[in-house]
């Protein structure tokens, strides 16, 4: 045996055994190279090997605040999961929640203290020096200090407001989408700043203008949910809500829509209007306190007036009108909407027709508001007038990342200030221009708490122990270097005290602190406040509410830039699971691209992949072209999160930054204008689009894969119908199937199920599921997937064992967008299995397909027989330390599941249905002598989704959910022809195509 790598590997794999001391001794191996394996000395009390731990918490990867529980292995987190105590979320998790994993672990973390010297370079200090530096520069500020922070509504910002009131400066809120249009659009219509909650579930038509409620707008997991309880189709309970999205470009919530109207960019609150006149001119809802002074001014906005300027026909705003009126309607305005200069007038307008259809204080309700009160654009651009102007010695930034998002303007206004602290976690492109860079703990390794809506008191608390010992927590940090005593957890439980006043109920302070931890907060009910229509509200009604300059051509085209689906503002741009999570609409990975109807890319010339500039009056950025159906001709649009000069080695130099072409200057609402007219030059240039639009079946309408019923036939359908059922056996073999399906039910009527094989089974509906992917995402975390990066997905080697399909359909009712989660079938007759070579793929007795890693030799046959396509081939071994394509960069593998094993290079892999769950659920029941109950095992994907779309669980048990789920007329199986009898049964999708 050599000195090479093969002894060293058979020794420190001996040196896990008993005798493996005295033989890495008498071998000579050094010191250094020795592993040693140390056990507890003191057992923790509450962590058990082998067995986790959970603890609640608040996510902080978007301002929305969802609870989530962590769940923790051997003193480390390795899955986030949504919190079913909590007010926000309830039970569920988005992607970019579950993603906060790699922001803990993020390989690039800053690990000491950095201060900039002389030739301009960062080296370490201690954290003596670096609070001495910090807390030198607080004094020496004179009242020119300016803290800038994101939106922090609990109690850091309390005392983030504290110590810049003691120190005369100032705090600063700053956020790139900080909803201004929605809280002055409240204020012209009702008077009123505040966000109202709405009530998604109530809503029997819900009619969106802009807001993308179902990903980015407000409280998107908690929309989810709501909606799917009202627009999924339920047997026994057919009514259905229906939703139509107007907007220029369609959204994920506009996938969902069983209508898109696509307007005029800011036409829309003249659209509004036009459909409030309809109502009270016919009188089709009951008449509201006020709305008689309106209805003079209403008149002015008939529909055949509105229809010229905004190019929906006057017949389709009549039939709109009568059917929001006809229910309990909900209109909400945001997102593309309020991204105008005239965002707020939309707003307004759109709250004028909430108003007259008496949906304020139905299913939109002011009380329970949301907490978005963050600062304005206009503050921020005050602030960057104040240190440009050279009024700010001392600027502090945490929580936010304004160097990305602000461009040239404030790059010029930096170089004014005297001196520059960043806290952060990350180098980022604000923190590494800065003078004195502090390492932060992470959000999952801090204590933190926040408010966000009316009676939530959501707690944040460390769910491990820090990775790197040398950061500290933000609030510690300002405590420290302004000479405060004690730590942030003290000021936070002080702050605590006076909740415990108003909800302990005669409990201990000791006794409610611990429940709220255990829970994750505490709340109580907000009651709901009545509003009346402000006193100028007639201003919106008298003048348009709209901007014809938005309405472009192919030759002078405008831009909307929205918020990327999984990289929000570009603060997900560092993990890659958020990289290689395809963009729900696009399906497009690890780069940008621009919006181009087929229409609009026709007369330029170009295709996809083709690369443009994009020229603004405030920047350049040269984008693929991505050619679309889902947006109006003459419109451009651009996701913003790409375009990193910093951040990381996943965010740093990919692709263009969307925030460069916007401008600095704040508009009528202090907010920030997210469209601008641009310039068009082709370059000749091509680059390949990274998608996961491989299969050509998804460029076509995919009827066999995702069916579809209108309402009408969907509430005809009777228990025992199957309208997608394809026949499975001869005709002679009828009398066998129902003899077979007779002695079935005798048998679990004499109880006899218990003891039977189960056999394990999925259901998935179709009607829920909205395209989000948080299934995916989940299903990275909980089973070790790698991610293999921009290059390998453009050669087709992406390992995702679920993935969701979309496809475009376009028929008389106008452009629609079918979804469908695809994994593994788990197919009773699996044509995986026989073609094995090896007998690696194989048939588990509870029905699932099973794969031996250790066995395969990695031939594909089983991918070449699988009709779905779910079959994933490890070219590439991505485990390998230091290798090409090595997925988990330390500390970044500390996030893999000890209960999945790695797989290595050269073997298949699929969707196990999440075994280790079942199998773990099997041998917790045995110990305790019962059987598995329903519901029990849930798979990541079903526990994660916000619609509840899936169902998992026991088919062979006919009171199991997924059994009676399973025999809904709607249920059908993909490929039903080729018999091969999949565990996965889909529930066809229900549009109400018919009203449309």
């Amino acid at each position: 045996m050599s000195d090479g790598m093969n002894r060293r590997r058979f020794l420190t794999v001996l040196g896990a055994t008993g005798g493996g001391a005295a033989l890495l001794g008498a071998c000579g191996v050094g010191e250094e190279q020795a592993q040693k394996l140390i056990p507890y000395l003191t057992q923790p009390e509450d962590q058990v090997p082998g067995i986790a731990t959970w603890y609640a918490t608040t996510c902080r990867e978007c301002p929305s605040g969802c609870g989530v529980r962590a769940k923790v292995r051997e003193g480390r987190v390795i899955k986030l999961e949504g919190n079913p105590d909590a007010q926000v979320g309830r039970g569920h998790l988005c992607a970019r929640g579950q993603a906060a994993l790699e922001g803990v672990y993020n390989p690039d973390r800053v690990t000491d203290p950095l201060a900039r010297n002389a030739q301009g370079q960062f080296e370490k200090i201690s954290w003596t020096d670096a609070l001495a530096r910090f807390g030198a520069n607080l004094k020496g500020a004179n009242g020119h200090l300016a803290i800038l922070t994101g939106q922090e509504s609990g109690s850091f910002g309390d005392l983030v407001d504290e110590l810049a009131k003691s120190l005369g400066g100032r705090h600063v809120v700053y956020e790139p989408f900080a909803f201004e249009a929605l809280r002055e659009g409240n204020r012209l219509a009702f008077g009123t700043t505040a966000v109202p909650s709405y009530d998604f579930a109530r809503a029997s038509y819900i009619l969106s203008f802009g807001a993308d409620f179902l990903d980015t707008w407000l409280s998107p997991v908690d929309h989810q949910t709501a909606f799917a309880r009202a627009h999924g189709f339920a047997a026994g309970n057919p009514a259905m809500a229906k939703l139509v999205f107007v907007g220029p470009r369609m959204s994920l919530t506009g996938m969902n829509a069983d209508e898109w109207l696509a307007p005029v960019p800011g036409t829309e609150g003249r659209l509004a209007l036009a459909v409030a006149s309809v109502i009270v001119r016919d009188r089709l809802a009951s008449a509201q306190p006020d709305v008689g002074r309106l209805s003079g001014l209403l008149g002015r906005h008939t529909p055949d007036a509105v229809a010229a300027v905004c190019g929906i026909d006057a017949k389709t705003i009549e039939r709109v009108a009568r059917e929001l009126a006809a229910g309990d309607g909900l209109v909400v305005a945001g997102g593309m909407a309020a991204h105008y200069p005239n965002g707020a007038e939309i707003v307004a307008a759109v709250n004028v027709l909430n108003y007259v259809t008496g949906a304020v204080g139905k299913t939109v309700q002011f009380g329970p508001n949301q907490n978005v009160e963050a600062g304005t654009f206009g503050q921020m651009a005050e602030l960057v007038a104040d240190m440009a102007g050279g009024r700010i010695s001392v600027l502090v930034v945490t929580g936010t990342n304004p160097g990305h998002s602000l461009g040239g303007a404030f790059w010029q206004a930096w170089a004014k200030v005297g001196t520059k602290v960043v806290i952060s976690p990350y180098l980022d492109e604000t923190a590494s221009a800065a003078d004195l860079v502090l390492p932060e703990l992470h959000p999952l390794e801090q204590w933190n708490d926040s408010r966000p809506r009316a009676g939530v008191w959501a707690l944040q608390q460390p769910v491990m122990q820090p990775v790197y010992a040398t950061a500290r927590a933000a609030g510690d940090v300002l405590l420290a270097a302004a000479g405060k005593p004690g730590s942030f957890k003290d000021y936070l439980q002080t702050s605590w005290h006076a909740v415990h006043g108003r909800l302990g109920h005669g409990t201990s302070f000791d006794d409610f602190w611990n429940d709220a931890l255990a829970k994750g907060g505490v709340a109580s009910a907000a009651s709901v406040e009545k509003v009346r229509l402000a006193a100028g509200v007639e201003r919106i009604l008298a003048g348009p509410p709209d901007a014809p300059a938005l309405d472009g051509g192919a030759h002078d085209p405008v831009l909307i830039a929205f918020p990327s689906p999984t990289l929000y503002d570009g603060r997900g741009a560092n993990k890659p699971w958020l990289q290689e999570l395809p963009d729900p609409v696009s399906k497009i990975m690890w780069h940008s691209w621009v919006e181009v109807h087929p229409d609009t890319a026709t007369s330029w010339g170009v295709t996809d992949g083709d690369l443009v500039v994009l020229q603004s009056p405030f920047g350049a950025v040269s984008a693929p072209v991505w050619m679309t159906p889902a947006i109006r001709p003459g419109v451009l649009a651009v996701p913003t999160g790409q375009g990193h000069t910093a951040f990381g080695r996943y965010a740093k130099d990919r692709s263009f930054n969307a925030f460069d072409l916007l401008g600095g200057a704040a508009n009528g609402y202090a907010g920030r204008t997210f469209t601008v007219r641009v310039s068009v030059k082709t370059t000749g240039d091509h680059r390949f689009l990274a998608t996961n639009v491989g299969d050509p079946r998804e460029l076509g309408g995919g009827e066999e894969i995702v069916r579809s019923l209108t309402y009408a036939k969907a509430k005809a359908l009777k228990p025992g119908d199957r309208p997608f059922r394809a026949r499975e056996y001869p005709v002679y073999a009828d009398s066998a199937e129902a003899g077979w399906a007779v002695a079935q039910r005798t048998e679990a009527a004499r109880g006899n199920y218990a003891g039977h094989q189960p056999r394990w089974a999925m259901a998935i509906d179709l009607a829920r599921c909205t395209g989000c992917s948080a299934c995916v995402t989940a299903c990275y975390a909980e089973n070790n997937l790698p991610t293999v990066g921009e290059d390998l997905v453009l050669r087709r080697r992406q390992i995702s064992w679920m993935r969701i399909e979309r496809y475009w359909r376009e028929d008389d009712h106008g452009l629609q967008a079918v979804v469908t989660p695809m994994l593994c079938q788990q197919c009773e007759q699996a044509p995986c299995e026989p073609v094995c070579p090896v007998f690696a793929a194989y048939h588990t007795p509870d029905g699932l397909n099973g794969q031996v890693y250790n066995r395969c030799v990695g031939t594909r046959y089983c991918a070449n027989n699988c009709a779905y396509k779910v079959r994933y081939f490890n070219w590439f071994n991505f485990a390998e330390r230091g290798g090409e394509w090595e997925a988990w960069p330390a500390p970044l593998d500390w996030q893999l599941n000890p209960d999945v094993t790695v797989r290595e290079k050269g073997v298949m892999e699929k969707c196990t249905f999440c075994v280790q769950r079942i199998r773990g659920a099997q041998n917790q029941a045995r110990l305790e002598d019962r059987t598995v109950q329903d519901g029990e095992i849930t798979p990541a994907c079903a526990q994660s989704c916000p619609s509840e779309a899936i169902v998992f669980g026991d088919l062979h048990d006919p009171a199991s959910r997924v059994a009676q789920v399973s025999a809904d007329p709607r249920g059908y199986h993909v490929f039903e022809e080729l018999n091969t009898r999949p565990g996965i049964t889909y529930l066809a999708r229900v549009v109400h195509a018919e009203e449309a």
